[in-house]
């Protein structure tokens, strides 16, 4: 017994200490992508791979529904959204981990808030989390506390800023249908009628998503790309990005 405690006591002492990146990322150090994707059992799991596909490796491996990936801007601290059950879609929650150790903490608590999109602040402290009510913010591990109005600055962080001077945004076109960029100007230019989900990606690149695969897309002139995995992935989504320093 005496031996089975210890045991149980080196156990939970260890959970949480093992990045599930190990020996494969150089965490906050090299550029690499998180999605989510279909898991064993048919539900949500997190999923990270270099920019240019190949390896995917799972990062969560959970029973339950897990989605809305989103890196902190010096690509550590992982924001996602979890379900509460296997199954339940309507009782959800914003957990952070950090990918350098495994831990984890939940930020928001389940159904508090139905989370649309999440985010990061643009100094790391805060996650940002757009629901039907409105968008919050909260601060991160170790810091604690409820979820408040977030700022205007905060906010625009959801959307899919394009280029370092943040003059254009990816988005679903006017019509309601498709991916566009739109200018300073209000401009509207069309990528791909038949897209969904865009996501900022490196250099002068979009990624969306069409037909159920990923679609990387120059806009600076050059041929579209498919991404693509070694690994069967089962329908990828909700991809989030974070970009090595120079």
């Amino acid at each position: 017994m005496k031996f089975l405690l210890i045991g149980i006591v080196l156990a939970a002492a260890c959970r949480g200490t093992l990045s599930p990146l190990s020996n494969r990322i150089e965490i906050g150090q090299e550029s690499y992508i998180v999605f989510a994707a279909d898991g064993e059992d048919g539900m949500g799991d997190l999923f990270a791979s270099a920019p240019l596909g190949g390896p995917a490796w799972q990062i969560t491996f959970s029973r339950v529904d897990e989605r809305l990936p989103a890196l902190s801007p010096d690509g550590v601290m992982l924001a996602f959204d979890r379900g509460r059950l296997p199954g339940d879609t309507a009782t959800r929650s914003v957990v952070v981990m950090n990918l350098l150790n495994g831990s984890e903490r939940e930020v928001i608590a389940p159904g508090v808030l139905h989370p649309q999109a999440i985010g990061w602040s643009t100094d790391g402290r805060r996650v940002v989390v757009r629901g039907a009510s409105g968008t919050v913010a909260v601060p991160v591990p170790p810091a604690s506390a409820e979820p408040v109005a977030a700022t205007a600055e905060e906010s625009a962080q959801l959307g899919v800023r394009l280029g370092e001077d943040l003059a254009a945004e990816a988005r679903v076109c006017s019509g309601g249908s498709g991916v566009c960029v739109v200018l300073s100007n209000g401009d509207e230019i069309t990528l791909d009628s038949a897209a969904v989900s865009p996501v900022a990606w490196y250099g002068d690149s979009v990624a969306y998503l069409r037909s159920g695969q990923w679609v990387i897309h120059p806009l600076a002139g050059g041929h579209t790309r498919l991404l693509r995995w070694e690994r069967v992935v089962i329908n990828p989504r909700s991809i989030s990005r974070f970009r090595a320093p120079r």
